[in-house]
């Protein structure tokens, strides 16, 4: 299997355009802020369930947003706009532009059973090893993994005193490494293998599931991976034990994005917004130091989004995302709140 008839997805950061990157321009900041005057005038309390693309306005923004879909879906699966002024906001403002700007680029899913559409990422002392462990909940590093939906956005608030630095690698290039270098554990990442739910199993459902972690649709692949919740799956949610060959393969993926060569890192300051195509991106985050002071401690808003552009996904997603066919609503996980949680604690 050749690198080049995986085209979409597929680079090394030698190869990434450097267009990836960009800084937001003064016309677009002051759309922004116009925007946001817009809703406020529609809401004074800034309710955003009520926000619409009427009354929160791109119109400039918004075909950007199109073609970051775009590149997203079809191209390299990974963009950033950086220099937003975070400081002149206040945090409800900052919830309210980040939630019109996640609009645009699709649909937002739950990202938990709790119903929030829009992610705190900020370290409660949870952890990540347990039944309910959470990597965005803690200050450990993070593994390379892809989160549980098509498209995932951060918008960069407060960063940590130290660490907390952002790592991408395409993992379309790491299942070609992985095809040259040993083709016997590709077979098993093509094989349904054990995932934790980690507690976020609807009411009544058992604690995994089965999926792959890669799968094909003619010559496009796709991924799925969070390494902690397919091997703990036995440990956290009594599925069966993984072979010592399933075990290393699921290590693999990891390993080898991990390699020098593979990957890019970035120190997103505040105002930063990342956006990744989880079907075809891994990334990571590393171990941080937090500041002592409560105001000034790492806080990132994180949106899972369906966009309207999805590619058609493997039918061995289906245990996941149900809904394989291009453009299906799918991704994040079955809420069980009565409406949309804009806020986590």
């Amino acid at each position: 299997m050749s690198r080049e008839s995986l085209r979409s997805g597929s680079w090394t950061p030698q190869s990434l355009r450097s267009s990836w990157c960009r800084s937001w321009t003064n016309d677009e900041l002051v759309e922004l802020d116009q925007a946001l005057a817009t809703f406020r005038r529609a809401s004074p309390a800034l309710d955003l369930t009520s926000m619409t693309e009427r009354n929160f306005p791109l119109p400039s923004i918004g075909p950007e947003l199109v073609r970051l879909r775009d590149r997203l879906v079809d191209g390299d699966g990974l963009a950033a706009y950086e220099g937003f002024p975070v400081e002149r906001y206040e945090v409800d403002e900052l919830r309210a532009l980040w939630w019109g700007v996640s609009q645009a680029v699709g649909l937002p899913v739950s990202q938990s059973w709790r119903g929030d559409v829009i992610g705190d990422v900020r370290d409660l002392g949870t952890g990540i090893a347990g039944r309910a462990g959470r990597g965005y909940t803690s200050n450990s590093e993070l593994n390379f993994h892809a989160d549980a939906c098509d498209v995932s956005g951060l918008f960069f608030l407060k960063t940590a005193r130290e660490g907390g630095e952002t790592r991408l690698a395409s993992s379309v290039t790491t299942h070609d490494v992985i095809s040259e270098r040993a083709p016997e554990l590709l077979t098993e990442l093509y094989r349904p293998l054990p995932w934790s739910w980690q507690g976020n199993e609807k009411p009544g459902d058992r604690a995994w599931y089965e999926m792959p972690v890669f799968g094909r649709v003619g010559d496009q692949v796709s991924c799925a991976y969070v390494r902690t919740n397919i091997l703990l799956a036995h440990e956290n949610a009594g599925a069966p034990r993984l072979s010592e060959t399933q075990r290393e393969a699921v290590q693999l993926v990891a390993d080898v994005a991990a390699e020098e060569g593979m990957w890019l890192e970035r120190r997103f300051g505040p105002g930063a917004m990342l956006w990744v195509h989880n079907h075809t991106v891994l990334h990571l985050r590393t171990a941080f130091v937090d500041w002592d002071d409560p105001a000034r401690k790492r806080h990132l808003l994180r949106s899972w989004v369906c966009p309207p552009n999805g590619r058609e996904l493997p039918v061995s997603f289906g245990a996941f995302f149900a809904d394989v066919s291009a453009g299906a609503v799918r991704g994040g996980y079955h809420s069980r709140a009565d409406g949309p949680v804009f806020l986590t604690t």
